[in-house]
């Protein structure tokens, strides 16, 4: 009896061992295809903080939620210069403003990559004075002042709530943008002259162009 027993308990562990010498063999010969592994795909995170309503006659209002609808019956009602969409990216404050009433949220309907070289406005002055805090917000997404959208942002629009907004001089001086730290020639200085129709920042604004064949490696 006590034979058996170990003659059956030697041919289930000599099959085990079989198939797991089996398995393995299978998993060191298997395609690179087959075995690779894909992390799943993560949204950009968009988080509505709320929809500020500037009528023309000064006043405005603030909505947590609404609708083109809703937009349009207020519209009618009372005439919206603009509106201002408050919301959080990835973590990051932003703003956008819309004089056409497009209350688009999200903001991009694809994910925004990060870029292989970063370059933004890192420090920014209107006629010498720190502006930085209140137009950094408008940069957006893809940190261009959403010139990819059907409106891109205003100098005025951005700087509405500075403190000084009624003693800046929009027709005359400068509105000047300091880059991030450059992987080629450290920060970049860019100069745009006033009067400024909106604000712009191009992919490359920052790059010396006889670096640019670097970049492009």
């Amino acid at each position: 009896m006590w034979f058996l027993f170990g003659l059956s308990t030697l041919w289930i562990l000599s099959l085990l061992t079989t198939k797991t010498v089996k398995a393995i063999t299978e998993y060191q010969t298997s395609s690179p295809k087959t075995m690779e592994y894909s992390a799943p795909r993560v949204d950009d995170e968009y988080i509505l903080l709320c929809y500020v309503i500037n009528y023309e006659d000064g006043t405005e209002e603030v909505l947590g939620e609404t609708t083109d609808e809703d937009i349009e019956d207020m519209d009618e009602i009372k005439k919206i210069d603009n509106i201002l969409i408050k919301y959080m990216f990835n973590g990051k404050f932003m703003q956008y403003v819309t004089r056409t009433l497009d209350i688009q949220f999200p903001i991009y309907s694809f994910n925004v990559e990060p870029e292989t070289f970063p370059y933004y406005p890192d420090i920014m002055f209107m006629n010498d004075i720190d502006v930085t805090d209140y137009v950094r917000p408008f940069l957006g997404p893809l940190c261009n002042f959403y010139s990819d959208r059907e409106e891109p942002v205003k100098l005025t629009d951005a700087l509405k709530n500075h403190p000084k907004f009624k003693e800046f001089n929009f027709e005359e001086g400068t509105f000047k943008m300091i880059s991030n730290k450059t992987p080629l020639n450290v920060r970049k200085l860019i100069t745009k002259n006033l009067p400024s129709e909106s604000l712009v920042w191009k992919r490359h604004a920052a790059v010396d162009p006889r670096d640019e064949h670097e970049i492009l490696k």
